[in-house]
């Protein structure tokens, strides 16, 4: 959850107690009868339903009055409008008195739109105070047409991680386009007012000009270096602390910050101020043999002067996530930014290869604990009075979150009854799974979903944590709904036919994969180039947007992977596996900070609750206890989880620094501790669970599962991801000199999974498997 709300999210006495109220009620497991059309408003989906009418009391897409906006965009605005990004704010007026943005951070630049155009600074020192590190934007020039005084700043197109914004009043339009990885932003006009760059109050006396050649103007303030350049035959005037522009009759100029203030810095950067990039898409493939994940990043530019000497080729700043995994050739250019250094190269493509380590539907069973015990675990939860109970909703009735982790808790111990024997129970928990999602899908209260038209999405009723009001969290709570959804299709495959096209529609309202599809933005909630997703949708922050729970980012793509694996969907499978290698890669560097090379000197916390825009924080929306600050990018865990073990030296620092915050001794989510902790330790696991006489999970999760995860690794060992295998649902262990391997074939029929290794594993259709231990000289 992004957005704070009155009550914590979970009681501080009751998650400490590890005691949480459930509302009982019928046990969800008889079959309902057929869903009939609810409504003339509804619209039939598979074997369901959505509504198209909001129902009273759900606001949908509102201000910060709770009124309902529409889409700031341009009048030749053509695009599906989106939420959830880094410039959302730009096209969703959440505070009524702001009709132009919050601040807004596409790396390495931040920047904010006011009347008169757009303000600019590179941030480029971190302020570390209390919890947080950041980036702040502080605003050095405002670049504008003279005598421009807009009423609004709306979108006039946007593209998969870069925007246009425009300025319009009278006969006076300025449009800028800007995005992650662009050192420059471009600009154009229309009609009267020549280009001006004004310097922020009180920093007149900060600004150095070191050189001007051809409409290049290099210029320092307060140490931050920029260029502005208008058309090569044009000039800037400079009137106090100002520069203007008539751009000789032209109608473009560019604004650049600079990684130094050296002439031959500004001759290079004048080469490609004139490339105006005007569209950037991502493009990925994936190939099962290598396990290798490739992302192409194409932008494209129109060559605005006929000057001498002039490129067609953009500059990129890349990400650390990024330029660790291209092969890519780089300017000897460097940038700060609240993600580490960014590195520069001339292209107008790259690409990134990155390794898949496979993801399961549940641990592979090794046999080796106490069957009668685990069988008492899942029996209990077979013998729930209402396996969906309301939870901690802020809300008096199930919302999609909630139901959610129930969901969750049930589709796994579904699956660990089936892997010790237990039909009769496995069958009647996916029967519970099924009907309650069908509860969700048959267009009724209290628990349905509705489309809105305006905003192009689907939303769960009732809502929580303002998932209608501000679009925050779809691709979390959606994830509890694909991967029971996964789960129950594992069984029941018949089921996944007849209600698939709905699971899609929610995959879709997060991370559409079709461009095509205009029901649905592209990719709503993922942002290519950062490497994560967004979760609040108006970005309304001065910190920019934010993302706090990274695990549960992961639970939505592992429940994608799984989804497409088990219905054959090969577009939604790799779909699945492009966002969570993705993730993988940038929640080790930007949450975790694997490395040592992103969070600052002096930020001494292992890890960030909460990434923002501008920077990070050690801190979570509802709580402080350390417990919940690290466990909140841990929960829930699921068969996709086993990334979070790919660096043990650092999960060995992560847990130490949580146990040592906590006094020594962690009470609330104790579960989600241990099974961390199982990462790289599962013996010491299992005997702080098997001394604790009072251990209760928390509510997502069960007794059950967290036995089940603990003795398994303490067979299998460690995620080993060095090995990979040619199909997506494996994984492969180390525990000493041998190694298992597993690996699960959605198909039907049998196959044999080849490991890079050479290692070969028989895997029967529609099952998991994996091998006897094999002796391993590495």
């Amino acid at each position: 959850m992004q957005t704070p709300q009155p009550a914590p999210r979970y009681s501080a006495i009751l998650a400490a107690a590890g005691v949480f109220l459930l509302t009982c009620g019928p046990a969800h497991i008889s079959p309902r009868p057929p869903a009939e059309r609810p409504s003339a408003a509804a619209q039939a989906v598979a074997k369901g339903y959505y509504v198209t009418e909001r129902p009273e009391n759900e606001p949908v897409v509102v201000d910060s009055e709770g009124k309902p906006v529409k889409p700031k965009v341009t009048a030749e605005f053509s695009g599906v409008p989106t939420t959830n990004d880094w410039w959302s704010s730009l096209i969703w007026q959440r505070d009524p008195k702001n009709p132009y943005s919050f601040n807004m951070f596409p790396h390495p630049l931040a920047m904010r739109a006011f009347a008169g155009g757009l303000a600019i600074n590179y941030p480029s020192e971190p302020v570390i105070k209390g919890r947080d590190y950041m980036y702040p934007f502080d605003q050095d020039f405002l670049v504008g047409l003279d005598g421009l005084s807009a009423p609004d700043t709306r979108v006039a197109s946007y593209s998969d991680w870069a925007v246009t914004a425009e300025w319009k009043a009278g006969d006076r339009q300025l449009r800028a386009t800007f995005g992650h990885g662009m050192p420059f932003v471009y600009f154009t006009k229309a009609g009267p007012g020549s280009a001006s760059v004004r310097i922020a109050d009180g920093k007149a006396d900060k600004v150095e000009v070191w050189r001007e050649t051809g409409g290049a103007v290099g210029l320092t303030i307060g140490g931050r270096h920029y260029g502005l350049f208008a058309p090569t035959k044009s000039s800037w005037t400079r009137a106090g602390a100002n520069f203007k522009s008539d751009l000789g009759g032209k109608d473009y100029f560019s604004v650049a910050a600079l990684p130094d203030n050296k002439p031959q810095t500004l001759d290079v950067f004048r080469r490609h101020a004139y490339a105006f990039i005007k569209d950037t898409r991502v493009a990925w493939s994936y190939d099962e043999s290598t396990a290798t994940l490739t992302s192409t990043f194409t932008v494209k530019s129109d060559l605005k002067d006929d000057g001498k000497g002039l490129s067609s080729e953009p500059l990129l700043a890349l990400y650390r996530h990024q330029w660790l995994r291209t092969k890519a050739p780089f300017l000897a250019y460097r940038y700060a930014s609240p993600r580490g250094t960014m590195k520069v190269l001339s292209g107008s493509s790259f690409a990134t290869e990155m390794k898949f380590n496979g993801v399961l539907p549940i641990l592979p069973d090794s046999g080796s604990y106490d069957r009668g015990q685990l069988e008492k675990y899942v029996g209990k939860i077979y013998r729930e009075p209402d396996h969906f109970p309301v939870g901690l909703s802020p809300k008096p009735d199930h919302d999609t979150y909630w139901t959610g982790k129930s969901l969750g808790k049930v589709a796994t111990v579904a699956q660990i009854a089936d892997a010790i024997g237990d039909k009769e129970t496995r069958d009647q928990l996916v029967q519970a799974l099924q009907n309650e999602l069908e509860n969700w899908f048959d267009g009724r209260l209290p628990g349905m979903f509705y489309y809105d038209k305006t905003w192009r999405t689907m939303i769960g009723m009732p809502q929580s944590y303002e998932s209608g009001a501000a679009m925050n969290d779809h691709h979390f709570h959606y994830a509890y709904f694909v991967m029971a959804s996964a789960i129950a299709g594992r069984y029941r495959p018949d089921w996944a036919k007849d209600w698939g096209a709905f699971v899609e529609l929610l995959i879709k309202d997060a991370a559409n994969w079709e461009r095509d599809d205009q029901r649905f933005p592209f990719l709503r909630s993922m942002d290519v180039y950062a490497g994560h997703s967004w979760a609040n949708g108006p970005g309304q922050y001065e910190e920019g947007n934010n993302q706090e729970s990274s695990s549960e980012e992961m639970n939505f793509s592992t429940a994608v992977i799984l989804w497409g694996a088990m219905t054959g969907n090969k577009a939604v499978r790799d779909l699945g596996i492009f966002l969570y290698t993705t993730q993988v890669e940038a929640i080790e560097q930007y949450w975790f900070d694997v490395d040592g090379e992103v969070f600052p000197k002096g930020f001494d916390n292992p890890t960030v609750g909460i990434v923002w825009a501008a920077g990070g924080r050690y801190d979570t929306w509802f709580d402080q206890q350390p417990v919940m600050i690290h466990g909140i990018n841990m929960l829930p865990f699921h068969g996709g989880s086993l990334y979070l073990g790919r660096h043990p030296a650092y999960v060995k620092l992560n847990y130490e620094t949580m146990l040592k915050r906590s006094g020594g001794f962690v009470y609330a989510w104790r579960d989600y501790a241990l099974m961390y902790l199982a990462l790289v330790d599962a013996k010491k696991a299992l005997k702080l669970f098997d001394d604790d006489p009072y251990f209760l999970p928390e509510f997502g999760n069960s007794i059950a599962w967290t036995y089940y995860w603990i003795q398994n690794l303490a067979t299998f060992g460690q995620p080993d991801p060095s090995i990979t295998a040619d199909v997506p649902t494996y994984a492969v262990f180390k525990n000493g000199k041998t190694r298992t391997y597993a690996a699960f074939n959605p198909g039907d029929k049998d196959r044999t999974v080849k490991f890079s290794d050479g290692f070969q594993l028989e895997a029967p259709a529609r099952a998991m498997a994996h091998s006897k231990t094999k002796d391993s000289a590495n």
